[in-house]
Parts: structure tokens; C-alpha cells; sequence
């Protein structure tokens, strides 16, 4: 039953190796006469390495039968073959190099492109480490199975072919070497079995100690603000020194298996200088022969290395590859439709939607309202109410639980996703500014860009004066996450980085908060002068700053409590009432 089992797992890791590699080979189509002259050069190498001891082994049979000039020739052949050697091996390593550079590069562009792709529930379950570990860590030990499994290959051949180099001068050398060969066989194995296991442990904690390291980095303004080094470097000591026990662990075990392996070695050169004596005693073999058989010695100890390296290269090959690919293959992504909408006018209707972002604790509970095109409406409400959850699913960042959400009268989950995007712009309360020049953020977001439709789009968010007393104007490089900038002139890049796109909707999530009042009254008079044009949806904390709006939707933990002008739920909601009464008693006079 146990030999059952260890088959039927050979077999499994076998095809799961072999899918894998067939899978990763699409990324390389781009260099495939690179992977083909590799290939060749790969069997020329295993050809070559193959011949050169059998050829050997022939010719010093023949020096015995005393056949000297033979082996002048025979010297010179073999030089011929290490010079051809050489040059085999330099042209599969330009290929080999020029083919990984390729791979490496299509995987780490399609594996980001699919983690765009994954919808936002499945990326508030994941911490940033797990992606950066499949981009960074991951893909490259993808891209490298084909170098390693040629050369591993490669030397197992020639070593082969050393081996049958003995059996022709002595087949009891031989036999000899190949019990030893595999016992240490059957070592390394148990060795690469449980160095996996481990592996797969200590993947994951490093993965958790990357992440913490990734937000301690992000977030050092906040933490120092904070006043929290000490208990989040306390965090990240134990996430680290966690991650550094098991992979201590796993060295730990490779070390112990080491040493009886090398202990093993030690009693196999021991032995063959005990045999190799009974047999010249016994004139079964010569000394000459005897010696190039010793020298070869450590090469067929080898062979078992590169088999050990192979297997750990196959395991580690597909560990990586099963990670990258749950990714890429996975199910857990953002569905859009199929019909496109070049141009919409900005129609809005949310029917009994609702939603939750956790089991059993829901957000929207069947709210109900319509937008008509070109309207200014904003939703008011506490914080938590589920006025920003509006949004996200305008923008199908989520997906609807129940209900129904239309564009100019069109399902949003039939249309497709140029449709819906392409002529929304959403400017957040906290916009991620990305770690480029002033210019690149805007540039980014539409291409072909003009420096006019730039520097239009900068003054309308009251930023072209900033920029200008900067050294080097829209080129200043402004840090990661806009570090280099203040909270109100991150805003307000992140306000002219959506007009830029020149979208017919806008939606601003509370994207004045972080601005002083006299850039917030520039950005609300900017916002006024776009009203009539454009369908503009406002969430807002402060109600001041929205009482000119079309309309105003009062949301109160997750449903609709009010919809009309301000002095219409002024007059008629008391809820409402409330609200702003609270707004009045907390402004300072």
C-alpha cells in the first residue's frame, strides 16, 4: 500500500511538472529560436560529455596492448572535443540567458496584469507580500527550470557516460559505485522530501514578515506620528525572527543529512582504495587503471549532487509555479460584460442593491434612487453609513449582492469595462499618488497627453502655481505615495489626474477634506463652474460645502432617509435637520 502511494505521488508530481513546465513555456513563444538553439545546444553538450570518458576509457584498453600512438591521436581528439565543448556551452548560455530574460519578463508582466485584474475582496484578504513575493521571488524561479533542468541534465549525462567508461575497464568498479550511488541516492532524497515540507512553511512566513517590512516602509511617517516604533518593531521582530527559525530549521536538517552523506563519501573512497588493491593484487586490473578510475571518482559522486539539485529545482520550480498560477488562473477575478458604450450621458439608477463586505454584516440594505445626466448630486450621512460603498459599486470595484445597477438604462454587469471606467473618474479622500514625477502622474492616466490639457487641468484644481515654484516644475519627483507633497496638494494632483481624462462622470469622495478653506472654496467654485456639464456625484462630510448641489442623498446605515434640495429635507426630514443642526453647533464662530 505504502509502495502504491509513493507511486501514485511520483507519478502526480511527474505530470504536475510537466503541465507546469508546458504552462511557463507559453511565456517564452517571444525567444523561441533562442530556446531551440539552447536546446540543441544543450544535446550537443550531453553528446560531447557522453563520448569524451567513453572514448578515454577505449583508448587507454589500448595504451595496455601497448598502442601508444594511439593515444597521441586519441589526445588530440579529445582536446578537438573540450574546445567544441566550450563553445557549445558559451552559445547555450548566450541562448539560455537571452530565453530566461524573455520568460522572466512575460511572466511578470502577465502576473501583474492578472493582479489587476483580481476583484478588491480578494485583495483585502491578501497582504501586499503575497504579490510582491509572486512578482518578485516566484517568477524568477519559474523562468530559471529551463537552465537548471539543461545543466543538471547535462552533467547526469556526461557522469553516465563516465560511469560506462568503468563498466568497460572494470565491471566490478563499477558495480561497486553504483551500490554506493544508490544509498546516497536514497539520502538525498529523504533529504529534498523533508527540505520541502519546510519550505513551504517557511515561504509563508516570509511572506507575513515581507509584508509587515512593506507596510513599516509605506508607513514610516504614520508610525513615527504614531508614536508605535517600538510595538511595531516588536511585530516585526517576531514575524522575522519567525520566518528566520524555520529557515534556520531547514538548513539545520540539510546539515545533519550532510554530514552523513559526506560520512558516507568518505567510507565510499576508503572502500574503493581497499577493492581497488584486492584487485591489482589479484591482477585483475592495472594500475594505470586503477588511477584514472580514482580520479574520476569524485565526478560520479556527483552525479548524485546534480540529481539532488535537479529534484530540488523540479520541487521548488513547482512550488513557485503553483503560487504564480493560482494567481493567474484564478477564478476570484473582476467580470465585465460585452457590450460597449463609447460615450454615455450619465443616467444613473441603483434598484433594491444590496450589499455587505463580510457575511451577516451588510452595508447597503435595498436602497433604491435614480440620477439623471448632467445632475450635481451628493450623499450625506455619518461615516459608515455606506455613502463611499456607493461609489465602489458604481465603479464595479464590488459586486452587488442583490439588485440591480443601470448606466443610461444599461446593466452594469453587461457592459464592458471601457464602458464603465473609461467615463467615470472617481477622485478619493485618499488618493494614492504613485511614485513618479508630477508630470508622470498625470501623463499615466491618458496618454498623449498635451501640455496644455495638463497645465489647463492643474490650474482648475488650483495646482499650475504650486508646481511652478518648484525647481523642476511638473518634473519634481514627488516621492512614494506623494510624500513629498501635503495632504491638499496631493488632493488636488489627484483632482487634476481625473479631469485629465475628461470623463462625462466625476465622483468625488470626500476629495476637499484635506484642502484649507480658501483651496477648498477655489476647488468648490471649480466644482460649480463643471455643474450643467458634467454628471457630478459629491460625497461630503461637511454639508456647508454641498448645499448647492441638484439634490442631496441623506444614507443612514445603509439605507435611503432622504432625497430632495437641501432646503427641501430642511423643511421636511427630520433627519436631516439633525444632521446639520450637529454641523452648525461643531463649526467654531
Amino acid at each position: 500500500m505504502n509502495d502504491s502511494k509513493i507511486e501514485q505521488e511520483m507519478k502526480k508530481e511527474k505530470w504536475e511538472t510537466f503541465k507546469n513546465i508546458k504552462r511557463s513555456y507559453s511565456y517564452a513563444k517571444d525567444s523561441k529560436k533562442n530556446f531551440i538553439f539552447y536546446l540543441i545546444s544543450s544535446i550537443m553538450l550531453c553528446i560531447i560529455g557522453a563520448i569524451i570518458p567513453i572514448y578515454s576509457a577505449k583508448q587507454i584498453l589500448n595504451l595496455s596492448d601497448g598502442l601508444f600512438d594511439q593515444l597521441i591521436i586519441a589526445s588530440i581528439a579529445v582536446f578537438g572535443f573540450e574546445i567544441l565543448r566550450n563553445t557549445t556551452r558559451f552559445i547555450a548560455g548566450i541562448n539560455a540567458s537571452k530565453f530566461y530574460r524573455t520568460t522572466l519578463k512575460n511572466i511578470q508582466i502577465n502576473i501583474s496584469s492578472e493582479i489587476l485584474k483580481t476583484t478588491s475582496k480578494e485583495f483585502n484578504k491578501k497582504s501586499s507580500g503575497y504579490f510582491i513575493e509572486r512578482i518578485s521571488s516566484d517568477s524568477g524561479k519559474i523562468a530559471d527550470i529551463y537552465l537548471n533542468i539543461s545543466d543538471c541534465l547535462t552533467e547526469i549525462i556526461t557522469n553516465c557516460g563516465i560511469l560506462l567508461s568503468i563498466f568497460i575497464l572494470s565491471k566490478a568498479i563499477f558495480f561497486f559505485y553504483l551500490i554506493f550511488l544508490i544509498i546516497l541516492f536514497l539520502i538525498q532524497k529523504k533529504k529534498n522530501d523533508i527540505y520541502q515540507k519546510n519550505d513551504k512553511i517557511y515561504r509563508k512566513k516570509k511572506e507575513k514578515a515581507t509584508s509587515l517590512v512593506t507596510e513599516l516602509v509605506r508607513g514610516a511617517k504614520d508610525i513615527k506620528v504614531l508614536n508605535a516604533e517600538e510595538s511595531f518593531l516588536k511585530e516585526a521582530k517576531d514575524r522575522i525572527s519567525t520566518a528566520q527559525e524555520w529557515r534556520y530549521k531547514m538548513f539545520l536538517t540539510n546539515r545533519k543529512f550532510n554530514y552523513i552523506y559526506n560520512n558516507i563519501r568518505d567510507i565510499l573512497d576508503f572502500s574503493y582504495i581497499v577493492l581497488m588493491l584486492f584487485l591489482i593484487n589479484k591482477n585483475l586490473i592495472v594500475i594505470s587503471t586503477a588511477i584514472i578510475i580514482w580520479n574520476y571518482r569524485h565526478q560520479i559522486v556527483y552525479t548524485l549532487d546534480y540529481v539532488g539539485m535537479l529534484m530540488e529545482y523540479i520541487k521548488d520550480f513547482n512550488l513557485s509555479a503553483s503560487r504564480v498560477f493560482q494567481i493567474i488562473e484564478s477564478d476570484q477575478k473582476e467580470q465585465f460584460g460585452t457590450k460597449n458604450l463609447k460615450h454615455i450621458n450619465g443616467n444613473f439608477e441603483f434598484k433594491d442593491v444590496y450589499f455587505s463586505y463580510e457575511e451577516d454584516e451588510p452595508i447597503l440594505k435595498g436602497i433604491n434612487f435614480k440620477i439623471k445626466a448632467n445632475e450635481t448630486v451628493s450623499f450625506v450621512g455619518k461615516s459608515g453609513s455606506g455613502k463611499s460603498t456607493i461609489f465602489n459599486l458604481l465603479c464595479k470595484l464590488y459586486e452587488p449582492d442583490k439588485g440591480t445597477i443601470t448606466i443610461d438604462g444599461e446593466n452594469i454587469q453587461e457592459l464592458n469595462k471601457d464602458s464603465i471606467r473609461g467615463n467615470i473618474s472617481i477622485i478619493n479622500q485618499s488618493p494614492y499618488i504613485f511614485n513618479m514625477t508630477i508630470r508622470e502622474n498625470l501623463t499615466i492616466v491618458k496618454s498623449g497627453l498635451t501640455e496644455e490639457e495638463m497645465i489647463e487641468a492643474c490650474k482648475l484644481a488650483c495646482l499650475h502655481d504650486f508646481i511652478m515654484t518648484l525647481p523642476k516644475g511638473y518634473d519634481t519627483m514627488v516621492g512614494e505615495g506623494g510624500v513629498s507633497l501635503s495632504g491638499g496638494q496631493r488632493q488636488r494632483l489627484a483632482i487634476a489626474r481625473a479631469l485629465v481624462q475628461k470623463t462625462e462622470i466625476i465622483l468625488f469622495d470626500e476629495a476637499t477634506s484635506a484642502l484649507d478653506n480658501e483651496t477648498q472654496a477655489s476647488i468648490q467654485s471649480a466644482i460649480e463652474n463643471m455643474q450643467g456639464e458634467y454628471t457630478i456625484l459629491i460625497i461630503a462630510h461637511r454639508l456647508s460645502t454641498v448645499i448647492n448641489s441638484d439634490r442631496l442623498i441623506l444614507i443612514e446605515d445603509g439605507k435611503i432617509k432622504g432625497n430632495g434640495s437641501h432646503q427641501e429635507l430642511l423643511k421636511s426630514n427630520k433627519s436631516y435637520q439633525k444632521l446639520y443642526e450637529l454641523e452648525l453647533k461643531e463649526t467654531p464662530k
